[in-house]
């Protein structure tokens, strides 16, 4: 079942819908809390939304939190250019700087999971002045390495890809493999699928597959190789908070991030797999509640 995308999908997204153009795309987001507080930036992946982020944007807000969560260029309400040539690391991580200026966001926490991660990182290396602090859910910001999942490599292969992903939004119908509750709920899944209801809604899904660097002639490999080498003038506290049964962001991944800030907090969530968030709300908002104090 695909839901009403401007709907609340059964109470469970009751949340003002606001807007902001940036260039050509009318991207939407998320504001909740008191505007004069410290904003928590929620960015999420691929290839869910700022739905993603209901249950700490309704928690954390209701104490008192200023939460602001982007759908990227493709993804959620925002718009859907159908040229998988439109979608690029460089524009997703322009469209974030063009809300944080827009909104003058400063003392950011920038909470980030799996595109999140590059996205944001990428917004902040270069307007660290922003920034107060870090958390991050299993994601990365470097090259990935060259055994990338089989299932990934065929949603990023020509002809495969647009057949999985524009044709049957397999990508979507996929995420409960990522879960560690095989069974999800169905108000959920209606919430995912609602953004892509047709061949033409989905070019932004298989764009972020085609702009996973692999190796340095990929088109986002300079970009990435740029935010990677930045990472270490982000001196700010880091919260690592670990689905520990991901397939595709594994342990060594987390080990990465802590070599990169040895002093980071570290949140091991034993019985989550990718979608942390939605495997357990209430521990990913602890966390985030508990280091925020």
């Amino acid at each position: 079942m695909v839901g009403d995308l401007d709907g609340d999908f059964h109470g469970t997204f009751a949340f003002e819908q606001n807007y902001l153009d940036a260039g050509d795309c009318r991207l939407h987001y998320v504001d909740e809390g008191p505007r004069d507080g410290a904003p928590l930036l929620f960015l999420h992946g691929n290839p869910t939304w700022s739905y993603l982020w209901r249950h700490p944007i309704a928690e954390l807000s209701g104490k008192g939190h200023r939460c602001l969560a982007l759908d990227h260029m493709g993804f959620g309400r925002s718009s859907k250019p159908p040229r998988l040539s439109a979608y690029s690391l460089r524009r997703h991580v322009d469209n974030v700087i063009a809300l944080i200026e827009a909104l003058d966001l400063r003392d950011i926490t920038l909470v980030a999971h799996d595109w999140g991660g590059p996205i944001g990182l990428g917004a902040m290396v270069e307007h660290p002045e922003r920034l107060s602090r870090l958390v991050l859910l299993n994601t990365w910001a470097w090259e990935l390495p060259s055994f990338l999942p089989p299932f990934l490599r065929e949603f990023r292969s020509e002809g495969l890809g647009e057949i999985l992903i524009l044709g049957g939004n397999l990508f979507v119908e996929s995420m409960p493999s990522a879960m560690a509750r095989r069974e999800p709920n169905p108000v959920m899944l209606e919430a995912y699928r609602a953004p892509f209801p047709d061949y033409w809604s989905r070019a932004g899904m298989l764009a972020f597959h085609r702009e996973i660097p692999l190796t340095e002639r990929d088109r986002s490999a300079p970009l990435m190789a740029s935010i990677h080498e930045r990472l270490p003038s982000l001196e700010v506290p880091v919260l690592l908070v670990w689905g520990m049964r991901d397939p595709v962001f594994q342990p060594p991944f987390l080990d990465q991030w802590r070599e990169l800030y040895p002093r980071a907090e570290t949140v091991e969530l034993a019985g989550c797999s990718h979608f942390v968030v939605e495997d357990d709300p209430a521990g990913v908002t602890g966390a985030i509640e508990r280091f925020l104090r």
